[in-house]
This record gives structure tokens, C-alpha cells and sequence, in this order.
């Protein structure tokens, strides 16, 4: 987060164009992907209707909450364990309506996970969803066929998901290397700064000298050093404001949006 402005000022910046449409790309397919099962729920009597409605909105926040915040850190691997949680343990109360919520968790094993996690927990995902499609009394082909109807559902989502991330990152990436330009650029000017007030202090310390050295001499003399003096001192007042004017068109090389 970024506040631009005024000293004292606190403006907070808005991420990225880029970043903003690959999350809210996030949002609009996970709940189309899992809209159905919300539907479901909401509109039959199910024993188990209530829970069902809150598990269901329980996962969709999640993975939201998940896919839509960087950068990636410890906590997103404990969601993918709580996403499974959540997709497994209320199956035998919910009933197979319940199943479509695994494609939350596969999109999750792919797009969340850091390297080299997401291929083996999403084959170990693809097993398990089998496994509970044969358990809810499909044959193998069926449990095949519908493991691949999640896979090819979750496929998308994790894309999306990289997308929004790898999006962040560039964006990070580009306001840090912009932080650093500034900064060497701040130290030229600062080298540029201690050259300037080197040599006109140099300069006036020598006219000074030359005063002192006269001071018993011609008075037109002194006068005409000490009106050196006072151009020096001028000139360098001058070059000061100019630098002045220079720093303060540097770029604050703070990042222009927000993580």
C-alpha cells in the first residue's frame, strides 16, 4: 500500500489494472464453478441444507481469500490443507452434491502451492477425487471420467489464479528496480551537491584570505575582494537553488499501487 501526496498526506493507491482484472477473474469463476452446489443447497430441503450453505460459502471465501493476496507465504500452504478439510469431511453428511466443491481444491494445489508442490498434490487430489466418485457409487470408468471433468475445470482457475500473481510480482518487481534508479540518482545528486558547496566554500575561503591579507592596504582594494566575495556567495546561493529545483523533480520512487 502507497500513500502519494503532500507530506503529511495519506493517498491510497489502487493495484494495477492487470492485477485487479486477473482477481476479479478469480472471483467470477470460482463462484460459477461453484454456484450450482450453493444453488442446490439453498433451494432443496436437505438435511443438512444450513450447514451446507455455510461450508459452501466457507470454501468459495477461501479460496478467494487465497488466490486474490500475495505475496504467497506460509499460510497459503495451510489453506490448501483447510480447503481439503473442507471438501472432504462434510462429504458423508452433505451428499454428493458436495463433490463439485473438489475442484476448489485442485485449482488450489495448482495455482497456490509454491514449486515443487502443485503437480503431485494436484495428481494426489485427481486420486482422491476418483477414489470418492467410485465411494459414491461410480464405476472406475465413471470415477475417471469425472475426475477429469474437475481437472479441466480447475485448469482454468489456477491460470487465472498464476495470473493475478504473476501480474503482482512484475508490478513489484518494476516499483522496486524504479526505488533503486532513484536512489542512485539521489546519489549523484548528493555527489553533485558536495562538489558544488566544496568548490565555492574553496573559493570564498580563498577570497577570505586574500581580505585579510589586504586588510591594512588600499581600502578600494578590500572593497573590491569583499565584492568578490559577496558574488561568490551569490553564485553559490544561485547553483544551491537550482539544485534544489533539480531534487525535487526526482520521482518519489514509491510503488504506485497496491499488493
Amino acid at each position: 500500500m502507497t500513500q502519494t501526496g503532500a507530506p503529511g498526506s495519506r493517498v491510497t493507491a489502487r493495484a494495477p489494472l492487470e492485477v485487479r482484472l486477473g482477481r476479479a477473474a478469480i472471483v467470477a469463476f470460482a463462484i460459477y464453478l461453484i454456484f450450482p452446489t450453493l444453488a442446490y443447497y439453498i433451494e432443496n430441503p436437505h438435511p443438512w441444507r444450513i450447514p451446507g450453505v455455510l461450508l459452501t460459502i466457507a470454501a468459495l471465501a477461501l479460496y478467494i481469500a487465497a488466490g486474490c493476496t500475495g505475496p504467497r507465504g506460509p499460510w497459503h500452504r495451510w489453506a490448501v490443507g483447510v480447503m481439503a478439510l473442507l471438501v472432504y469431511l462434510p462429504l458423508p453428511f452433505l451428499g454428493e452434491w458436495w463433490a463439485a466443491s473438489g475442484v476448489l481444491l485442485a485449482a488450489m494445489a495448482l495455482g497456490i502451492l509454491p514449486r515443487p508442490y502443485p503437480l503431485p498434490a494436484f495428481l494426489l487430489v485427481a486420486v482422491a477425487e476418483t477414489a470418492k466418485s467410485m465411494l459414491l457409487g461410480d464405476d472406475l470408468v465413471g470415477g475417471l471420467s469425472w475426475t477429469l471433468s474437475v481437472s479441466v475445470a480447475a485448469i482454468p482457475l489456477a491460470g487465472l489464479t498464476h495470473f493475478a500473481e504473476t501480474a503482482r510480482v512484475l508490478y513489484a518487481t518494476r516499483a522496486e528496480l524504479a526505488m533503486v534508479e532513484v536512489a542512485a540518482q539521489r546519489a549523484r545528486a548528493m555527489g553533485e551537491l558536495e562538489g558544488i558547496l566544496g568548490s565555492r566554500i574553496d573559493a570564498i575561503a580563498e577570497q577570505g584570505r586574500r581580505v585579510v591579507a589586504g586588510v591594512e592596504g588600499d581600502a578600494e582594494n578590500v572593497k573590491t575582494e569583499l565584492g568578490r566575495m559577496l558574488d561568490m556567495a551569490r553564485e553559490a546561493q544561485r547553483e544551491m537553488r537550482d539544485f534544489a529545483h533539480r531534487e525535487q523533480g526526482l520521482p518519489s520512487g514509491n510503488p504506485d499501487y497496491q499488493k
